[in-house]
């Protein structure tokens, strides 16, 4: 195994909770996804799981802007997991999916159970109902005829009604449809950040009709997809469907083969699969021309790109193979297309050279023409504003994403907006700008203005100077009654009153804090019903102001969750404004209005936090030692009510936390924080348990898992014994620790505080284990 420098593995699936958990996550590969798959969980929530044959250890959710955002391990690196792409935990994907869809056609008592069928976990899935006696196996791995016979046999000894299902690498669907006529088949397709699970029939022609759970119904012979049909199955002999492949399968190691040139084949005979003839090289081999099978859901690959298989795959002998045909397949989940068409690692593989570019642009014409227009008319109202717009906002008044329109899109469809350039017309592309870069002309005005007429090699210097200069001439052109009769009635009757208006913001802005989220001022608007065209920079910089009014340390900044455009991280460029027109004021510890965005953001989000009843953070009457905490806005008190919670929330997950984790748990605003401080803030969480109640301080490690330095600190508060030895101090934290999960174990305890003692349900008092030094947890 390579040591922690070298584990380049792309690990994108892991679970959530526990190391033996059958949660799921899938880490989309876009970094413009990270914030959205992160909105709600922490670094500490993912875990290398063992149902999915990893090694149990915390992992990290890395983000990228240039390769796939993925997971990685903690060093040190000593795991053993083998399917680490995408498709690596579609085995707890569809388990999760089997057991949610049974509780809604009311069986309640529902095991799922993955069995090691040699593998690793997840060889099949297995599902089980009725009191037990009804069954539902998903066939994910390879299988031999002689096993999958024996298993039957097994269930119909045990009188145990099983269906079989099968997934898309189990190459035995076919036996079931030989046997029974036809077969239930399971795939997973990633959408929307996640793995969305499908259910198919697979007919004896090999068709396989996808659908979803909640599209099917469950009858005394199990899952009925929709495709079928109240006739019954017909019945087919051994010879009416000829399978390609064997029961041999060698796997392939993923990210060490890849293929180009790929051409439908002209003979499709493999179940639920799509064959392709493509040139195949696997690093340090030679090439050679091979057929791969891929499913029939996948998109079909480029001959003109580099593809690499990243994820399940087996190189398969074909039963019955001519000198004309290659005797070998390569059966693959999917594939993934490299950026570039050459690659040191697979020198002999040159892709097809790719058509040449259309002439025109790619976007359709019509919706060509609605963009052009629709961009001059908000460029017209930017001018008549003073402003400025980004190229993500522009685009995002529109019903085309950004990553709709390449580059050279971009440029042809503003030069078309100022087409044809005339003395005392006015550049309008010059009023367009990159999100987060107001350094200047975008890098792209310089192809404008050569499109326009401009002569070309202009230097940097001309290049801002005509910038500026178009423009001045934009605003001072740019009249009300220029603009057309839809535009001008944007500007006027296309809003609500201000009031109204402020109140609408502020409603939304304020589910944006609850979700712990962040909102463009497109989407805001568009939320609000007001075209954002109608709302000029400087009125913008108003209403959020009017929002936010009064401003004071008890009150939220909703302002700061308004975020530039589509992948641009911090606050919208109007955000300093905002703060200094609410009446903001720098300080020593927050000097500018960057630095005191994470700050309000954090309070914001602390403030809309959901809380038991009667849990605030509004802060109490403040106290000498309160310093610290009220540079974050809440007093020691408020702080330490919420790190309980935290801590609590902890003891329930049977988990350990660092002192980070805790506090981005308990919500509380960001800011560096001494040790003496986090000691003496512990000290009041711990103290209403009393001199023998639990510590749930003890659950605190620092980076190493370790006891953290101010740990005797904290029982010297406490008035407990602490000049102890660092081998004693380690054996009561353990037995601490121990006691708090004790306490804690029932995740339906519900909490009182206040009293005397340890955690305090409303039933009884929780049976803590004796504080003597012994076996811990």
């Amino acid at each position: 195994m390579p040591s922690h420098e070298d584990d380049t593995r792309k690990v994108q699936t892991a679970v959530t909770g526990r190391p033996g958990s059958d949660q799921p996550v899938f880490l989309p590969f876009d970094h413009d996804d990270f914030d959205g798959f992160m909105r709600g969980r922490s670094r500490d929530d993912f875990y290398c799981g063992i149902l999915l044959g990893g090694c149990g250890k915390k992992l990290t959710a890395k983000r990228y802007l240039h390769k796939k955002c993925h997971f990685a391990h903690r060093p040190p690196v000593h795991c053993r997991r083998t399917q680490t792409g995408e498709d690596s935990a579609d085995h707890l994907y569809i388990g999760q999916a089997l057991q949610r869809w049974l509780h809604r056609q009311g069986h309640q008592k529902v095991d799922v159970s993955y069995p090691d069928l040699g593998s690793g976990p997840g060889g099949a899935v297995e599902v089980r109902f009725g009191s037990g006696t009804r069954l539902i196996r998903v066939q994910m791995d390879r299988m031999s005829l002689n096993q999958w016979e024996a298993i039957r046999a097994q269930f119909a000894d045990r009188n145990v009604r099983a269906q079989w299902a099968y997934g898309p690498n189990s190459g035995i669907a076919h036996n079931e449809v030989k046997a029974e006529g036809r077969a239930l088949r399971f795939t997973c397709r990633t959408e929307g950040g996640t793995r969305k699970v499908y259910v198919g029939t697979q007919r004896p022609d090999h068709t396989v009709e996808l659908t979803t759970l909640d599209e099917c119904h469950l009858t005394d012979d199990g899952i009925i997809t929709p495709h079928v049909t109240s006739e019954p199955p017909m019945s087919v002999t051994a010879d009416a469907v000829a399978d390609t492949t064997a029961q041999l399968a060698f796997p392939i190691v993923p990210g060490r083969l890849a293929f180009t040139t790929a051409i439908p084949a002209e003979e499709q005979n493999i179940t639920g699969r799509r064959l392709y003839h493509a040139d195949v090289q696997p690093s340090g081999s030679a090439m050679t021309r091979m057929r791969i099978a891929l499913p029939l859901h996948a998109v079909p690959p480029s001959p003109h790109r580099l593809n690499v298989i990243e994820s399940t795959a087996h190189l398969i002998p074909l039963t019955a193979s001519d000198a004309a045909e290659s005797s070998w397949l390569i059966e693959a989940v999917g594939f993934t297309p490299l950026p570039v068409r050459s690659d040191p690692r697979w020198p002999d593989l040159r892709p097809a050279p790719e058509p040449p570019a259309p002439s025109a642009s790619v976007t359709d014409i019509h919706v060509r023409a609605a963009l052009i227009e629709r961009f001059r008319k908000e460029l017209e109202a930017v001018a008549l504003s003073h402003g400025l717009i980004d190229w993500e906002t522009l685009v995002g008044t529109t019903d085309v994403a950004p990553s709709d329109i390449t580059p050279a899109d971009r440029v042809r469809l503003l030069i078309e907006v100022d087409h044809p350039r005339a003395d005392g017309k006015p550049v309008l592309s010059s009023l367009v700008g990159l999100a987060g870069d107001a350094s200047g002309p975008p890098p792209f005005f310089t192809e404008i203005l050569a499109g326009l007429g401009w002569k070309a090699g202009l230097s940097t210097a001309k290049v801002a100077d005509i910038w500026a200069r178009e423009q001045r001439t934009a605003y001072t052109t740019a009249q009300p009654s220029t603009l057309p009769v839809a535009a001008a009635s944007l500007m006027t009757a296309g809003r609500p009153s201000d009031e109204k208006l402020v109140a609408c913001l502020k409603k939304q802005l304020e589910g944006v804090a609850r979700q712990r989220g962040m909102i463009r001022w497109v989407t805001l608007l568009r939320k609000a019903g007001v075209p954002a065209s109608a709302i000029s920079a400087d009125d913008r910089v108003r209403l959020l102001a009017a929002v936010d009014r009064p401003y004071g340390p008890g009150r939220p900044v909703l302002s700061c969750l308004v975020k530039q455009g589509r992948g641009a991280p911090g606050p919208a460029r109007e955000f300093n404004r905002i703060l200094t027109a609410i009446g903001w004021r720098p300080t020593a510890a927050v000097p500018t209005a960057g630095a005191a965005w994470p700050v309000e953001r954090d309070r914001t989000y602390a403030y809309f936090r959901p809380r038991s009843k009667g849990a605030t953070l509004q802060p109490t009457a403040a106290s000498s030692n309160d310093g610290v905490w009220l540079k974050l806005g809440i007093t020691r008190a408020s702080a330490a009510k919420a790190l309980r919670h935290a801590l609590i929330a902890a003891a329930r997950r049977q988990v350990c936390v660092s002192w980070e984790t805790l506090a981005r748990e308990g919500h509380l605003p960001s800011g560096r924080v001494s040790e003496r401080e986090r000691a003496a803030v512990l000290v009041a969480v711990d103290r209403p348990s009393g001199p023998h109640g639990v510590m749930l301080s003890s659950l605190l490690i620092s980076a190493n898992h370790t006891p953290v330095p101010y740990f005797a600190d904290i029982l010297r508060g406490l008035g407990r014994p602490h000049d102890l030895r660092p081998i004693e101090l380690g054996r009561l934290r353990k037995v601490e620790q121990a006691r708090a999960f004790a306490a804690y174990q029932d995740a339906g305890i519900q909490v009182r505080e206040g009293s005397p003692g340890s955690a305090v349900t409303e039933e009884s008092p929780p049976r803590l284990p004796s504080r003597r030094p012994g076996p811990t947890r």
